[in-house]
């Protein structure tokens, strides 16, 4: 059977001998620990395992804003539908709006000319190399991701490597590998990630203590395409739970207005936040169902699941050409440099 206990290593021993965890609040059941740190601090892990639901919520029009900034979005941010994982999902669909946008090693694949597409059809449905490398797709002749680590969706068993004795690939092409997305080994059944989060609503940028953490991973892909990530952190909304530091709606817009998609975390599910609407404090998203757009209002809800958490990931600005990045009937303060 699957272990749920990660590997012994320095940066997860706080996580194993440290007090027992706190129960779980009714509000989050993806919560999967809790652990009193040092100073009073607490850390959350939580997990994002949720699969395609059958109701899927309605596309949206984003509207024209004309001469206003009430309706900001930053175009050529691709939709892939779920890939092996939401969590990967979504930092894929970040990973190829850069990769169109300044950073053109992110997808390095013969596909579309060696631009990440703007959607995953050309794959076959569910399929993204960006997301999770699978043998026989993009031109990929020996094991990936998918063969390495997957069995099907929500499986406890331990991975194919394991069971089947072979060594597992080099980490390389796409962000599941370093999100640890579906890895045995991490604890994370097929489909899942874990996340981890300080409980006061502090910003969490793995000090030492995360590299099970999909947030993490996501920042050790970019550097593995030869970007320099100047920050990143997973954050708790503003008011998730009570706290009074958490992310509010404001620095949302503050990521979007410097051309950053956003990861938006729901209960158990991960998706794209590539834009906003001042009117109604409204975020634009993909949500790795479709490629449609979609929208939810900030700390409201999506498809019945809570909004509770945020990831940012700022790069070190690219000074290579690209498109103007945003769309928006308003002027806006594109300078034409994504990250920093």
């Amino acid at each position: 059977m699957r272990s749920h206990a990660p590997p012994v290593a320095l940066g997860l021993l706080i996580l194993l001998v440290l007090p027992a965890a706190v129960a779980w609040g009714d509000e989050n059941p993806y919560l999967i620990n809790r652990v009193q740190l040092p100073g009073g601090e607490t850390l959350d892990v939580v997990i994002t395992p949720a699969l395609p639901p059958a109701f899927k919520m309605p596309a949206v029009e984003i509207p024209e804003s004309a001469g206003s900034r009430a309706a900001v979005y930053l175009s050529e941010v691709p939709a892939f539908n779920w890939c092996y994982g939401c969590s990967a999902t979504s930092g894929a669909m970040i990973a190829g709006y850069y990769d169109r946008n300044g950073y053109p090693d992110m997808y390095s694949g013969p596909t579309n000319g060696g631009v990440c597409p703007l959607n995953n059809s050309l794959w076959g449905y569910g399929e993204s190399p960006l997301s999770a490398t699978h043998q026989g797709y993009d031109g990929l002749g020996v094991r990936g991701h998918v063969d390495d680590y997957w069995v099907s969706s929500s499986s406890t068993i331990d991975d194919p490597y394991i069971t089947g004795a072979w060594t597992q690939h080099t980490h390389a092409d796409c962000t599941g590998d370093f999100m640890k997305t579906n890895q045995s080994a991490y604890g994370n059944n097929d489909g899942s990630t874990r996340w981890f989060y300080y409980g006061s609503g502090s910003p969490y940028s793995n000090p030492g203590t995360g590299n099970a953490d999909g947030g993490y991973g996501l920042k050790l892909f970019f550097e593995s395409r030869g970007s320099t990530v100047l920050s990143h952190f997973n954050q708790y909304i503003y008011g998730w739970e009570g706290n009074t530091l958490g992310c509010t709606f404001d620095e949302y817009v503050a990521e979007i207005d410097a051309g950053r998609p956003v990861i938006i975390h729901v209960s158990g599910h991960s998706m794209v936040g590539f834009g906003y609407n001042t009117a109604g404090n409204l975020v634009y998203l993909h949500d790795t169902w479709d490629y449609n757009n979609h929208q939810m209002t900030w700390g409201g809800s999506y498809s019945g699941r809570d909004h509770y958490a945020v990831s940012f990931f700022r790069l070190e600005a690219s000074t290579v050409i690209f498109n103007d990045g945003f769309e928006s009937g308003g002027t806006t303060e594109w300078s034409g440099v994504v990250g920093g």
